[in-house]
């Protein structure tokens, strides 16, 4: 077999669409901030946002490396100045790698591969979503935007220097209603920056148009 059919097989490195459950044992795993253990969760919070989610992991010659889910916002209005809302913008959830030494650079490449290539297999993934998008823009569902949220006491430099703009600060949701407390509420000062990064040109189903 030669070299370049045997990396076409097994590739160096690739993304896969796994289940949300995969995903979250990294996250807890990985230790990502928002999964640590606490007094409720002993073995690592669960990701339980109540909303629709679509998980990726990154792996390098099938060692997994990194992780992120998509998932709808929170919201339903991101930003009124910039036209952005639930039907057409997609929050990269969470975003986390391992902690082995050789991933210690990779999340800007996979914050890059998240906004280019895998934004766009939100559409097509909830109907109903699409059909609201539809509804609301024009007649065919949309992203206009994907955003994501730095945590407290991060300066959100890995959005800033790669074409993210930061929209507002905030704290999480405190609880009631259909809202979960959040966790970031007990990082730091529990102030977030959301931020956001404005697709040239809207991603459709058939990529952008």
């Amino acid at each position: 077999m030669s070299r370049q059919l045997a990396l076409r097989m097994s590739p160096a490195v690739a993304f896969y669409q796994v289940d949300l459950a995969e995903a979250e044992e990294l996250l807890i795993k990985w230790r990502h901030p928002l999964h640590l253990p606490d007094g409720d969760h002993p073995a690592g919070r669960p990701y339980t946002r109540p909303f629709g989610s679509l998980a990726f992991v990154m792996e390098d010659r099938g060692r997994r490396a990194a992780a992120i889910v998509l998932a709808s916002t929170i919201n339903t209005s991101v930003s009124k100045v910039h036209g952005w809302h639930r039907y057409n913008t997609v929050d990269l959830a969470r975003i986390a790698r391992s902690p082995d030494r050789r991933d210690e650079t990779c999340l800007r490449a996979v914050l890059r591969i998240a906004r280019d290539y895998l934004v766009e297999h939100w559409i097509g993934r909830y109907p109903g979503w699409d059909a609201r998008s539809a509804e609301m823009c024009g007649g065919r569902p949309q992203i206009a935007a994907l955003v994501s949220t730095s945590l407290p006491g991060t300066p959100g430099h890995m959005y800033k220097f790669d074409g993210f703009i930061k929209i507002r600060e905030s704290k999480g949701p405190k609880g009631g209603g259909h809202q979960n407390p959040s966790a970031a509420n007990l990082i730091r000062d529990g102030a977030r920056g959301l931020w956001a990064y404005r697709y040239p040109e809207p991603i459709r189903l058939n990529g952008p148009s």
